[in-house]
């Protein structure tokens, strides 16, 4: 009953989140007129726009038959609405974003091969890619944006006689190592941002940028006592695992985690690999974005991204659908673009790099032997 209520709650935030997102979003074409003074609000002119608002060859409407053209006198600044942001896609820049988020997803396999190898888990590259797409996919269906790396836990350690929670452990660690990369990208941009004094011009950067930071810290800090073994014995955390309940779950954890200690290399070898790897992603959504004019800076996008992507981890709603948008949103219309096009750029963002590589996952998992067989996510015949 308890876990029914939980669920039901993760729905009903979902559903929220959406709805909010919905109201938040313009379907009607809007020019701005500049305001007379800084006491008088701006002034929207309601219409639909005819050929690409982008460029200088665009016809305006308005709803009483009113026609606008350019050049506008300064000061006017053109809206599209949703559906007016997505009919003008760039397919040019839409292709570099989606050729840049299918490196990094071998990439991404790569790393977690490594992060296998070093636990002793005898997986190669293909069975690595095959169970990460075949994540993807689950991905679409789970809550939160990380959902499917249950399932992926699960699938690598089908056949397994050794090391199985070592190899279900593996799936958690790449995704720290990930979120780890991501985070640390963030850290470096809102650093210069500070450094170049931008930190005020933005509603709440300076607040996110100290919690960004702190956050930092914290992961070092905690992932360096964990698996120091003098720091382990000095903060009584070796005393703590023992007094722990369900003695025989925990140990099993706590090996699956520590063995990467006596395997740096590897560990530094995932990280070195992230970095590289997430800026991958960051400029695939930056490239979506210019698709579709949402015309944030690439630095924008820098800090944007991994803080959106981390909290669209957490399992609240299904495939995070709902909490980006609403931070895509939010943060666009932060840095002068629009909630709209924020929410543009993250549907078809999402319906990219998610769903889509997710049906290519789907079809990986039908045509998988673990489904021919007709095994279960609990590892068991059906």
């Amino acid at each position: 009953m308890k876990s029914f209520l939980k669920g039901l709650l993760k729905i009903a935030i979902a559903v929220g989140l959406v709805w909010f997102v919905v109201n938040q979003i313009e379907t009607t074409d809007r020019l701005e007129v500049p305001a007379a003074t800084a006491k008088v609000p701006a002034e929207f002119i309601l219409g639909n726009f005819e050929g690409d608002w982008r460029s200088q060859d665009w016809v305006f409407t308005t709803v009483d038959g009113g026609i606008f053209k350019p050049p506008l006198t300064h000061g006017w600044v053109l809206h599209p609405g949703f559906f007016t942001a997505v009919r003008s896609l760039t397919l040019g820049w839409y292709l570099i974003g989606v050729t840049l988020w299918t490196l990094l997803l071998f990439a991404a396999a790569f790393r977690w091969q490594l992060l296998l190898r070093a636990a002793a888990v005898p997986v190669g590259y293909r069975q690595a890619l095959k169970l990460s797409f075949v994540g993807y996919f689950f991905n679409n269906v789970m809550l939160g944006s990380t959902g499917g790396d249950l399932v992926r836990a699960v699938m690598v350690t089908r056949g397994l006689e050794r090391n199985r929670w070592r190899a279900a452990l593996s799936v958690i660690v790449d995704r720290l190592i990930g979120l780890f990369a991501l985070i640390t990208i963030a850290a470096v941009v809102l650093g210069v941002f500070w450094y170049m004094e931008r930190i005020s011009s933005v509603r709440g950067l300076r607040q996110l940028t100290i919690l960004v930071f702190s956050l930092l810290l914290i992961a070092i800090g905690g992932a360096s006592i964990y698996l120091s073994r003098r720091a382990r014995a000095a903060f009584g955390v070796n005393w703590l695992v023992a007094h722990l309940p369900a003695q025989t779950v925990i140990q099993k954890l706590d090996d699956a985690i520590t063995v990467y200690r006596d395997h740096k290399r590897s560990v530094l070898a995932a990280i070195a690999i992230s970095w590289p790897l997430q800026i991958s992603g960051i400029l695939s959504f930056w490239a979506i974005g210019q698709a579709l004019g949402a015309g944030l800076s690439l630095g924008e996008n820098f800090v944007i991204f991994p803080i959106v992507q981390t909290v669209s981890a957490l399992p609240l709603a299904p495939a995070g659908w709902g909490v980006g948008e609403s931070l895509f949103g939010w943060f666009f219309e932060s840095f002068g673009s629009s909630f709209t096009l924020g929410v543009a750029v993250s549907v078809i963002f999402r319906l990219t790099t998610q769903v889509g590589f997710g049906l290519i996952g789907g079809l990986t998992w039908v045509a998988s032997k673990e489904r021919r067989a007709r095994v279960s996510l609990t590892g068991e015949k059906q």
